[in-house]
């Protein structure tokens, strides 16, 4: 079972999605499964990277769109130019350098939350307002204990992308999950 970092409810529904891709897709096999727990706050490792034969688990702190909202991920969107995070199960396309150096580029493969992705540029690189100094910084500034946001991709620390994108490149998949709540809208 995952720590409180990442929630049963979350890890379940990753395996679900997963499963089910997979049962139309039995030639891919994934090492790794991304699981990432937008029910919770930002400050928190919320990114589950889980080895699904060993079990073995490493936790992340990962940005959530800057549309989506401030210390919690509330507004999901397909949208271009949303600025908002998607949800459902994601694959690594491929792995590129880019403007925040190594990324990894994904394709959403859920028609209805996350299709666009490959349309809108989301993808999973790193970025230096992951971080503690930023969640001090913000804390400080009366902004609240939050990591800053993205346009909408997976922002790693600038520490942790070599070890997430090594791990993730090959056959790897995201899911991202958030609890139904009050307020919560999917555009």
């Amino acid at each position: 079972m995952l720590p409180e970092k990442v929630s049963p409810q979350a890890y379940r529904a990753a395996l679900v999605a997963l499963r089910s891709y997979r049962s139309a897709h039995p030639e891919e096999n994934p090492r790794y499964l991304a699981v990432v727990d937008y029910s919770k706050p930002s400050y928190l490792k919320r990114m589950a990277l889980v080895e699904l034969k060993t079990g073995e688990q490493s936790f992340y702190r990962v940005a959530h769109g800057r549309n989506s909202g401030e210390l919690y991920a509330l507004r999901f969107s397909d949208t271009p130019e949303s600025n908002m995070s998607s949800l459902g199960l994601f694959r690594v396309h491929e792995t590129y350098s880019g403007d925040h150096g190594k990324a990894l580029r994904l394709e959403g493969l859920d028609s209805t939350v996350n299709v666009n992705a490959f349309m809108r540029d989301i993808v999973l690189h790193s970025a230096g307002y992951v971080s503690l100094f930023t969640i001090i910084e913000n804390l400080l500034t009366f902004n609240g204990p939050r990591i800053g946001r993205s346009n909408g991709c997976f922002v790693v620390a600038t520490g942790d992308i070599d070890e997430v994108a090594e791990k993730l490149a090959s056959d790897g998949f995201i899911f991202v999950w958030a609890k139904e709540v009050q307020g919560a809208e999917r555009r």
